[in-house]
């Protein structure tokens, strides 16, 4: 039974070209896409879902404006409390919060209080996100605590990690046609399994979610043994 789901939600942008529409014009398809998966993963029983929204390197590089439709998009957040609250959805973030502007950050932070006692399904959403970026963080973290390297186990290494909070995934899908795992949460994905799709996330639809649950139903999974 899947209890963590993760998603790279990836090809957007292209998706938006492949319609000749501008690159922006994909965050509306991508929100949409969002609420309508989320239920779904609902009402299988998953009781985690984390989407990969905005990496480190999507904030530096990408244009100006588009990173500001961006926390745009961010900032709109808030109008879908009252559905979170029907779904009895309890919302989180993880990021690098220095990177984001303090008005998304107080928007983030106010849907996350008021949602919080929420229980049928924790949604978790990535933003400003890069693996090598969390290791730093956690490894500093870990030296301002003085713990002693000698005597640091794996575990303990974990609770210093942005995911500490939440369980490991067991299953993590990729839209688009990109086979790579794109440095993401590497350290929790030791045993997760891996499902690629060529549909992009707009595209990504009930009978794609079926089949990547019907994979991870019918792998072996050893955990090394």
């Amino acid at each position: 039974m899947i209890k963590h789901l993760w998603i790279i939600m990836d090809w957007n942008r292209r998706w938006a070209r492949s319609k000749f529409l501008p690159s922006i014009a994909w965050h509306k398809a991508w929100a949409d896409n969002v609420r309508k998966i989320t239920e779904l993963v609902s009402d299988n029983g998953i009781k985690y879902l984390t989407l990969w929204a905005l990496s480190t390197d999507n904030l530096k590089k990408r244009d100006k404006d588009e990173v500001e439709w961006i926390i745009k998009l961010i900032n709109n957040i808030e109008s879908f409390l009252a559905e979170m609250v029907d779904l009895d959805l309890r919302f989180e973030t993880i990021w690098n919060i220095e990177e984001l502007p303090e008005e998304s950050q107080i928007i983030l932070k106010r849907v996350k209080d008021n949602t919080k006692n929420n229980k049928w399904i924790t949604l978790i959403i990535w933003l400003i996100y890069g693996w090598q970026d969390e290791i730093v963080r956690a490894t500093k973290k870990i030296i301002k605590a003085w713990i002693n390297p000698d005597t640091l186990t794996r575990e303990q290494f974990r609770t210093y990690l942005d995911t500490a909070n939440f369980p490991i995934p067991d299953l993590i899908i990729r839209t688009g046609w990109d086979i790579r795992h794109s440095w993401f949460l590497l350290y929790d994905s030791e045993y997760s399994e891996y499902f690629f799709t060529n549909k992009t996330w707009p595209e990504f639809n009930e009978n794609e979610l079926k089949s990547a649950i019907d994979f991870y139903n019918n792998s072996k999974r050893n955990f090394g043994k």
